[in-house]
């Protein structure tokens, strides 16, 4: 698969509206009980806590890991 199409899918597939602060703290404690390894879990455990709305994928394994990853680098904690 070119590199191309894989950016234009996972953009395609991804989530539109930015995470609200409880999403995002339910991500970080999820992270912090299951390691940042282990996707599913964080992913399954955090789906109760979505905002009205919300898409089914919304908390995908993917985007899970995507939007921590997003959230090392906006803040100071160590990586």
């Amino acid at each position: 698969m070119a590199s191309g199409v894989g950016k234009h899918k996972l953009l395609a597939i991804g989530p539109t509206e930015p995470w609200s602060v409880r999403e995002k703290l339910c991500l970080a404690t999820s992270v912090m009980k299951s390691g940042d390894q282990n996707w599913v879990s964080v992913s399954r455990a955090i789906k109760p806590f979505a905002e009205p709305g919300r898409p089914p994928d919304w908390f995908s394994q993917k985007h899970c890991a995507s939007q921590y990853s997003e959230l090392l680098e906006t803040t100071e904690a160590p990586k």
